[in-house]
This record gives C-alpha cells, sequence and structure tokens, in this order.
C-alpha cells in the first residue's frame, strides 16, 4: 500500500510512511479498490447489476442493519 501511495505521488515509500495519515491509507484503499472494480468491470469479470438495488432493497438494508 505504502509503495503504491509513494509511486502515484512521487515521493520515497520512507516519506509516505514517515507522513501519511491513517485517512490518507483509508483513502488509497479506497480508491485502489474502485480502480480494481472498475477493470473488472469493463472487462466482464463481474455483473454490474448485482450492485443495483431498488430502493425498497437499500431501505431493508437499513432497517436490518437497526435491528428494527
Amino acid at each position: 500500500m505504502i509503495g503504491r501511495m509513494a509511486k502515484d505521488l512521487g515521493m520515497l515509500p520512507s516519506h509516505v510512511e514517515k507522513h501519511a495519515t491513517t485517512y490518507d491509507i483509508m483513502v488509497m484503499d479506497v480508491l485502489n479498490t474502485y480502480e480494481n472494480w472498475q477493470q473488472q468491470k469493463a472487462s466482464g469479470k463481474i455483473d454490474p447489476s448485482v450492485y443495483q438495488y431498488t430502493q425498497e432493497e437499500l431501505k431493508a438494508m437499513m432497517e436490518k442493519s437497526r435491528g428494527q
């Protein structure tokens, strides 16, 4: 993770390690995950319809997570 951040930011890994916060690392992780998902979607390895929920399904998920 630190190596990828360093490469993307044009810094040495030791500099990133000293100065990056946990928020920086979390954002980089989310970005990497999203980029990976986009690549898989473009290559047809995943079905994007799996991620399309109706309002009712989303509401049911929220209520379930809240214990209602």
